[in-house]
C-alpha cells in the first residue's frame, strides 16, 4: 500500500534520512522501531507531507504523494497522528470529531442561509458518526468534556479517533503508546487490532518494545537514517545485527522486549 523508494533528507548538511526504502503492506500493522535520532519522525513527516524530500519518491496506493501537500494526502486516505496530541484543548471531545469531515457545507455562511436543512442534516450525521467512533473508543463518558482536560491516554485515543472521523485507507501512528498508563495502553493496542482486522493498514513509531512485539505483523528498523532490517518481530528480536550493532545488547541478553 505504501512504498519510500530511496528517501533522502538533509537539514545543514546532516542526513537524517539516508537512502531509505520501506514497503508496507496492506491490512496489516506495521512497526518503524529505532533508537532517537534513527529518523523515524523524519521519514513520517516525509511520508504525510510535513516535510519535502530531497531526492526520492513516496508512493501510497500506486499514486505519487511526495509532491502533494499534506492536507491533499490526508484526502488521499492517508492520516498521520503525532506523539504529542494536537487536540483542540478549549473544544469538547465530540466537537474536536466533528470538525474533522473535509467540505462541510455549513463552512460556507450563505449555505446557513439557503441550504438551512441539508446543513443541519448533514451535522447531524457527523454528530452520529462522532458518536459511534466516541463508543467505539470508549470514550463516550468524555464527549462534552473539554478536550484539555483528558488524560494523556485520553487524548491519545482521542487522536485515533480524529484519524476515523477521516475515514482512511491507512494510519500513521506516531508513538500512541508514549505516556500512556498500561490500562489506556492495552485498550489502544486493542482498538489497533480491531481497525486492522476492519481492513485499516497501520505503520506506526513505538519505542514500548512489548506493544510492537505484541500486535506488529511485519517490524521495520531504521539506524542512522537508514533501512538496517526488517522482518516479523520474532525474526528482528532474535537478530545479531539488531541486538549487537543497533539497540546495543550485550550477547547473550537475545530479548529486546526486556
Amino acid at each position: 500500500m505504501l512504498k519510500v523508494k530511496e528517501a533522502v533528507k538533509e537539514f545543514n548538511g546532516f542526513r537524517a534520512v539516508n537512502r531509505c526504502s520501506i514497503d508496507v503492506p496492506a491490512n496489516k500493522i506495521t512497526g518503524l522501531i529505532g533508537p532517537n535520532g534513527a529518523g523515524k519522525t523524519t521519514l513520517f513527516n516525509l511520508i504525510s507531507g510535513g516535510l519535502t524530500l530531497d531526492t526520492g519518491e513516496v508512493w501510497f496506493n500506486q499514486e505519487r504523494i511526495d509532491q502533494l501537500p499534506a492536507h491533499k494526502i490526508v484526502h488521499k486516505g492517508l492520516y498521520r497522528t503525532f506523539q504529542i496530541p494536537r487536540a483542540l484543548e478549549k473544544m469538547t471531545t465530540i466537537e474536536n470529531l466533528m470538525l474533522v469531515p473535509a467540505n462541510q457545507l455549513g463552512e460556507k455562511i450563505w449555505n446557513s442561509w439557503f441550504r438551512n436543512k441539508q446543513v443541519k442534516a448533514e451535522e447531524q450525521k457527523i454528530k452520529a458518526r462522532a458518536e459511534e467512533v466516541l463508543g467505539f473508543l470508549e470514550l463516550t463518558h468524555v464527549k462534552y468534556e473539554l478536550a484539555g482536560n483528558l488524560s494523556v491516554g485520553q487524548k491519545k485515543l482521542l487522536e485515533l479517533g480524529r484519524a476515523l472521523m477521516s475515514d482512511p485507507d491507512m494510519i500513521l501512528l506516531d508513538e500512541p503508546a508514549a505516556g500512556v498508563n498500561p490500562t489506556l495502553m492495552k485498550k489502544i493496542a486493542e482498538n489497533i487490532r480491531k481497525l486492522q482486522q476492519q481492513g485499516k493498514t497501520f505503520l506506526l513509531i513505538e519505542h514500548n518494545m512489548d506493544l510492537i512485539m505484541d500486535i506488529c505483523d511485519k517490524v521495520i528498523v531504521m539506524n542512522n537514517g537508514e533501512h538496517l532490517i526488517e522482518g516479523t518481530p520474532q525474526e528482528v528480536r532474535n537478530n545479531k545485527e539488531v541486538l549487537e550493532a543497533y539497540l546495543g545488547v550485550e550477547e547473550g541478553h537475545n530479548d529486546i522486549a526486556g
